[in-house]
């Protein structure tokens, strides 16, 4: 039992993380008295500080002192200051990941897990059963725009969240319903194999509640392989001819999709529309359409919510949206999720596709680095940033420069570009942007500030007109552009 009638005082250590605030949040709604630290202030942590919780922004032992149960971020070491202060008085010393699950075994559990899309998924499930009138209790990795943020604190036995792949967290889940998206070749640091990181999500999607469910992509070909090894009861989704839940009849647009939903069984469910581009987010409205199915919510409920679904934060982010500039903003930072968004937005051939990719950690730059030039072919301009560390140690020989020479030897000369410094990126950006543009920061880290940057600065400007729009390798000729390629090492 973690939430004895002792605890009063929860202290959150990186409060400012996605998936930390969404549960220091659910604390503040259940009555708890918070308090967290954080390095980095951010609009995550001032939102937290006017729902009350208390928020320092450095790592100290006095921080700790009142605090009945102390609740760490996964990026914490062991020797933070705070841990170290918790543990010597005795306190409960608990991983997100830990406190997640044990509130998640109280409830009727939907944890959505896979290599991508289980935030925007998770989301589309939650958003469902919050307008079909179920009363969930939410915690998502992601912000759920414009309604309840990252998390909800609701009164049905209905428990919505996401399953962390990357250190086998997952195993701490006896979900009634286990979702998981896709397996790919991502968090190899830890897994060290693709054949370990498989083993863990069958040991997921095998997990021992009584009642328990799969719901499984049918079109992902690991999952595909996995299938006649998994021993639950099974629902699979996707285009494929085979699937139990199937997309049919599709149009595809530039902001959305339409699509029909047909179930093996029952047949033609309806049909659904997204303010979504891509396949990614078809499959992803296709697994959340099976969960609902399976909890037998009504279908016209679910294509509302989903057509009125408004997005997650830093998925497929429209941050400014005109006539003559279009600025987004993506989470993405593997060569697979990459290649789904660029793809999605390829369709419009006269606009011109600009790309700010910030690696994100080391050692997936390392591993992945032959992999990432072909994820950015449908972009007309590459600009390579600075490496995200996300508090990883510099490796030796990997940097923006290592990745630079596999796009270089990919393409024409001109169409990649490094400029590491965000400031620099952006200045770079108002010299050359035209009208048309479509400007696209990708990645994990704190690259979004680019695109928040620039739509703050084109607020009140209007694009010129800067000849015909060109696609492909030729680029308008900007010889200022030479002033920020820095061939420098990486300052880490």
């Amino acid at each position: 039992m973690v939430l004895t009638k002792k605890i009063k005082r929860i202290h959150f250590v990186g409060i400012g993380g996605a998936g930390v605030s969404a549960l220091a949040r659910l604390m503040l709604d259940m009555g708890y008295e918070v308090t967290g630290s954080d390095v980095l202030p951010s609009e995550v942590t001032e939102e937290l500080k006017e729902l009350g919780a208390i928020i320092f922004d450095s790592h100290n032992p006095r921080h700790v002192r009142k605090a009945n149960l102390v609740i760490i971020s996964t990026a914490i070491p062991d020797d933070n200051p705070e841990v170290v202060a918790a543990k010597e008085q005795g306190l409960p010393v608990l991983s997100r990941i830990d406190f997640l699950s044990y509130l998640a075994q109280k409830k009727y559990s939907i944890s959505v897990s896979g290599s991508h899309g289980k935030s925007t998924t998770s989301a589309m499930i939650s958003v469902i059963f919050y307008y079909a009138d179920t009363d969930p209790t939410i915690v998502l990795g992601g912000r759920v725009k414009h309604l309840f943020g990252n998390s909800r604190l609701g009164r049905s036995n209905y428990f919505i969240c996401e399953g962390d792949e990357s250190n086998n967290s997952i195993l701490l889940f006896a979900p009634r319903v286990a979702v998981v998206t896709n397996i790919d070749d991502d968090h190899m640091d830890f897994h060290k194999s693709l054949e370990n990181l498989r083993t863990s999500f069958l040991t997921f999607m095998n997990s021992p509640h009584p009642d328990g469910v799969c719901v499984l992509c049918a079109d992902d070909p690991v999952l595909k392989e996995l299938y006649p090894e998994v021993t639950r009861p099974t629902y699979t989704y996707g285009l494929s001819e085979d699937a139990d839940f199937r997309a049919v009849d599709i149009e595809h647009e530039p902001d959305g999709s339409r699509f029909t939903v047909v179930n093996r069984e029952a047949g033609e469910l309806g049909r659904i529309t997204l303010r979504l581009p891509g396949v990614y987010n078809i499959l992803n409205a296709l697994s959340a359409i099976a969960v609902a199915q399976h909890c037998g919510i009504d279908f016209g409920k679910t294509a509302f919510a989903l057509e009125n679904f408004p997005g997650v934060a830093r998925r497929f982010d429209r941050v400014l949206e005109r006539d003559d500039i279009l600025i987004l903003d993506d989470y993405a930072h593997h060569p697979s999720e990459i290649a789904a968004l660029l793809e999605a937005l390829a369709g419009d051939k006269k606009r011109r596709l600009r790309v700010v990719f910030q690696p994100h950690r080391f050692t997936r730059s390392q591993r992945l680095a032959a992999k990432f030039p072909e994820a950015f072919s449908a972009a007309d301009e590459i600009i390579l940033a600075d490496i995200y560390s996300a508090l990883e140690k510099p490796i030796e020989g990997i940097s923006t420069e290592y990745l630079y020479s596999f796009f270089e030897r990919a393409y024409p000369p001109g169409k990649v570009k490094v400029i590491l410094r965000k400031e620099e990126i952006l200045t770079y950006l108002k010299k050359t942007l035209v009208q048309g543009d479509i400007v696209l920061t990708v990645g994990a880290g704190d690259v979004y500030l680019v695109a928040s940057s620039l739509a703050s600065y084109l607020r009140d400007k209007k694009l010129s007109y800067a000849g015909k729009p060109r696609r492909g390798p030729e680029m308008p000729e900007d010889k200022s552009a030479d002033l920020f390629e820095t061939r420098r090492e990486v300052d880490h």
